[in-house]
């Protein structure tokens, strides 16, 4: 075979003009890593025609200005970096803006000085807002008060008490027989003329007592829970504060009914009516609860003559949580169980606290009570000279508040309130037997419980806070923790790792010098 020799090519020769390498190089202005070419089209010539107007030529004028303002030494963060292409060290702040999930921080990473100044005081401005709605907010009712979920049994619900005023003033039999023997017209004692009233040396107790009529006498029958034992021996007479004389049935007891409660039967005897409060013959019922005394906000109504009523009860009862003990009586605004005592009344109640405060007030006034209200041992009964006296006290407190703030009431944080709907029919037949037929018993086997809780607790000033910053900032937990490593945890391991490099430094030099 013949060999064939391979001609090897020479190398390539270039020219080297060393001259080149002497001239002065141009400075760039801009760095390699931060040049862009920007592609010439659409939008790059719709901004160089508006470029063209005055109003960006003030807008790029004023960022120039705004870039070449003096910052304070603890804004030097927000100065944007001048980097000539080189990677430089970045700072904590740059750090944690490119890894917080706080909206906003991000922009500062590669943005300039103004963006920087602008989203800083923005971010200033939403924390102050956020703040300022956390301290504004109204605090003047800690409490709410909601429906409970589950329900409760009425039959676990004390029944009311059930009590029957008749609509006359003065039994006219009493009134004949007392005008004799006072020697006194029946017009004086039915007008209450206290002139002449003042010879006859009575008083006003025995007044009232002789006059009324006796209401719990015309009850002629009273059937509890359809029991066959009548409960007539249950009615007791119970003096208002107006000075009637009314008969009320589970007054000062507990009892508890399923749903059939009372029926009572009343004989009104409109023969004996001498001063009638209306112009209508029939009763007065009130329902409340059974260890209070009814006041002029007690529910009532006004029952006609002949008729068959039925009042139908619906009883709400009311608790309250651990949370709302835990909290001033000036925050609660209602007292808790053996908190606030009575020296009268055995039962706490907001009617039974301004019964005694009404009594106390008419004492340091006028110097006396009135019949049949509460009062110390000591203190003496109204005569008819204090009437006067009475009634002017009675007509400047009327209003329930000025009373309850100069006695300290306030009503139990645990109660029972009672409403009621009625059903009347009038009797039949041509007959007039001056009867009411009275029924009253429970609507419905369950009632509603109500629960009285305290509304800003921790866990609903953290959901405020965090709902508030949210809307504002986005923040979270991860936020504030985010927060704490960058500004305690971070600084304070670089700072440890420091001190490590240089006590291994001074220890390399101690054992050099020792070899030395």
């Amino acid at each position: 075979m013949s060999a064939f020799k391979i001609e090897e090519t020479p190398p390539p020769l270039y020219t080297v003009y060393f001259e080149d390498y002497l001239r002065p190089k141009k400075l760039q202005t801009k760095a390699h890593l931060q040049h862009f070419e920007k592609k010439v089209g659409k939008i790059s010539a719709v901004a160089s025609s508006l470029k063209r107007l005055k109003i960006l030529r003030w807008h790029s004028r004023i960022i120039q200005r705004f870039q070449q303002l003096p910052l304070p030494s603890f804004l030097s963060f927000l100065r944007a970096r001048k980097d000539d292409g080189m990677c430089k060290r970045k700072s904590g702040f740059e750090i944690y803006c490119e890894m917080a999930s706080i909206h906003g921080f991000h922009v500062f990473v590669g943005a300039e000085t103004w963006q920087r100044i602008f989203w800083w005081l923005l971010i200033c401005t939403a924390v102050i807002l956020s703040n300022v709605i956390l301290l504004t907010a109204p605090k003047e009712a800690p409490t709410i008060l909601f429906i409970d979920s589950m329900m409760k049994a009425t039959s676990e619900i004390p029944f009311p008490a059930v009590t029957i005023c008749s609509l006359n003033g003065i039994s006219k039999d009493k009134l004949q027989k007392r005008a004799k023997e006072w020697k006194v017209s029946e017009e004086t004692l039915r007008n209450s003329v206290m002139e002449e009233l003042f010879r006859t040396n009575l008083s006003w107790s025995q007044l009232l007592e002789d006059l009324a009529p006796p209401i719990c006498e015309q009850i002629r029958s009273c059937k509890w829970e359809n029991h066959l034992e009548s409960c007539l021996g249950e009615l007791k007479p119970f003096w208002t504060f107006d000075h009637r004389l009314c008969c009320s049935f589970n007054h000062q007891k507990e009892l508890y009914s399923s749903q059939l409660g009372v029926s009572l039967v009343v004989n009104l005897q409109k023969e004996d009516y001498a001063d009638p409060i209306i112009a209508s013959h029939g009763l007065e019922v009130l329902i409340h609860e059974s260890q209070s005394v009814p006041d002029a906000a007690t529910m009532r109504m006004m029952i006609p003559s002949d008729s068959e009523t039925h009042l139908m009860v619906r009883a709400f009862s009311t608790r309250f949580t651990a949370n709302l003990a835990g909290l001033p009586i000036e925050d609660r605004r209602c007292f808790l169980p053996d908190e606030h005592r009575l020296w009268f009344y055995s039962a706490y109640s907001l009617s039974n606290c301004l019964s005694e405060c009404r009594s106390k007030k008419i004492f340091q006034s006028c110097g006396c009570v009135p019949p049949h209200a509460p009062g110390e041992s000591t203190w003496p009964i109204c005569g008819l000279q204090q009437v006067e006296c009475v009634r002017k006290y009675d007509e400047i407190s009327e209003q329930i508040t000025a009373v309850e703030r100069d006695c300290n009431c306030l009503p139990p944080c645990t109660f029972h309130r009672y409403e009621f709907e009625s059903d009347v029919d009038a009797m039949r037949g041509s007959n007039s037997t001056n009867e009411v037929y009275l029924n009253v018993y429970y609507d419905l086997a369950f009632t509603e419980e109500l629960l009285l809780d305290v509304y800003e607790t921790w866990l609903a000033f953290i959901g405020t806070f965090g709902g508030v910053n949210g809307l504002f900032m986005g923040c979270s937990f991860v936020s504030v923790f985010e927060l704490i490593f960058f500004t305690c945890v971070r600084p304070t391991c670089n700072w440890l790792a420091r001190q490590q490099i240089l006590w291994r430094r001074r220890r390399k030099q101690a054992k050099v010098g020792l070899a030395h």
